[in-house]
């Protein structure tokens, strides 16, 4: 699709998922409007939109090459910012069963803060001329046409009506579109929701850069039924440690310094306990809690709004323990871009929302077949197979490392979940401690 006369594209939420989809919208259309709550600056900044960016953040494989395409030279752009980067197969992780194998896998992992990755993000994306930001705009609702067939722009509070011939809503898991949708008189989504009750607390530690570890990150991971406490460290840029303590089925780590460091010191992992312990802290404690799933089946509504998207968060909230957000929101912005060239502005996005759902099968039924494990009642047929799998490939993994390497690729969404079917050597034992 080429730009036709003055057409003009709106993304509701100026985050990361709102930066990906203004990027390819930038290619397809004369303007995008970024409008954004938040009151935003160049500096990399904690913002009280994104209270989870306090918090551990992955970028997977497929993510990182997604990112890499529509921002060329990023990842550099962020090592150059002191975000480290390291093979993803030396990232040591405790499950239940013991050690994972340190393995090459040719998966990269770059560490780095939230800010810091929406702040080269979003300089990237306002660097275009066809861009613009309107920040400390709060978006009232989408407004329909009078069939309420079409979308013709968002109403902000004050009643401004900004026109537009696309409206990409990319709001995160707190985004009124159902509410707004009922108010124009169609139907609310269905909501599919699977909560482990899953807690992270965290906490930032100054980093010895001249003595440091032969790691650039350390996991113990929490699994249903039993393991409810975990937590990891990973390196940040401007040498700090960001330690995140999680809690699964209700636990949670305390706020307080000494409730904090017990918590760390009741894990096995020892990486952890050593930071915790050793490193000098350099702010407060924060919590964020209901890490649950949840998705809105926009997919299922019938007929949808021409004109109207929804991705990221705002679609399909997934437990950020398997690191899955912001790779599928990328992915979910190239399909976006790939519907539209296909369908053009108006008929691509029932396209899109049905399109996307595929995409989001996979992430969605490995997260949540665990998450289940934490539920009393008896979980579907389909998702407690999922979840026995899972728990016996994990406890296959300490010492399979071939086994390994294929779960990382599925993992990082580089490989189908069908590779784990495949017959592997069991070479080597992995489970000792790193």
């Amino acid at each position: 699709m080429t730009p036709e006369g003055d057409e003009r594209a709106l993304v509701v939420g100026g985050g990361y998922a709102g930066l990906v989809a203004a990027r390819v919208l930038a290619d397809r259309f004369d303007e995008v409007v970024v409008l954004e709550q938040d009151d935003l600056t160049a500096a990399p900044e904690h913002r009280r939109g994104t209270p989870q960016s306090r918090h551990p953040h992955a970028l997977l494989a497929r993510g990182a090459e997604l990112l890499e395409d529509l921002f060329p030279g990023l990842r550099a752009e962020l090592r150059d910012a002191g975000a480290p980067v390291s093979d993803f197969g030396q990232f040591p992780m405790l499950y239940p069963a013991g050690w994972s194998p340190r393995v090459h896998t040719d998966l990269a992992l770059q560490t780095f803060s939230r800010p810091l990755l929406e702040a080269a993000l979003r300089r990237r994306v306002l660097a275009c001329p066809r861009v613009r930001l309107l920040d400390r705009t709060r978006v009232a609702r989408v407004v329909l046409d009078a069939a309420r067939e079409h979308v013709i722009g968002v109403r902000t509070e004050g009643d401004t009506l900004h026109p537009a011939r696309l409206v990409v809503v990319a709001t995160g898991r707190t985004s009124r579109l159902p509410a707004g949708l009922l108010a124009g008189g169609l139907p609310a989504p269905d909501l599919l929701r699977v909560d482990g009750n899953l807690s992270y607390t965290s906490r930032v530690y100054r980093r010895d850069t001249a003595s440091p570890p032969p790691w650039q990150a350390s996991l113990q991971a929490t699994l249903a039924p039993t393991a409810r406490r975990g937590g990891t460290v990973v390196a940040l840029e401007d040498d700090r440690w960001l330690v995140c303590l999680f809690g699964a089925d209700g636990q949670s780590a305390p706020t307080d310094p000494a409730g904090f460091s017990a918590y760390a010191a009741s894990l096995a992992n020892p990486h952890i306990k050593d930071v915790v312990s050793h490193a000098e802290p350099l702010g407060a404690i924060y919590r964020y809690g209901g890490l649950g799933g949840q998705w809105r089946r926009y997919d299922r509504i019938r007929p949808w709004p021409r004109g109207l998207a929804v991705l990221g968060d705002a679609l399909c909230v997934l437990n950020p323990l398997y690191g899955h957000g912001m790779t599928v929101a990328a992915q979910q912005a190239v399909l976006l871009a790939r519907m539209l060239d296909a369908h053009g502005p108006a008929a691509a996005c029932g396209h899109f929302q049905r399109r996307s759902a595929r995409t989001l099968l996979l992430p969605w039924y490995l997260s949540t077949s665990l998450d289940l494990g934490w539920r009393p009642e008896r979980a579907p047929v389909a998702a407690l197979l999922a979840r026995r799998y899972l728990a016996r490939l994990l406890r296959r993994v300490p010492d399979d490392p071939v086994l390994y390497r294929r779960f990382l690729a599925v993992q990082h969404m580089t490989a189908s979940p069908l590779t784990l079917l495949a017959p592997s050597p069991r070479t080597g034992r992995g489970g000792a401690r790193p």
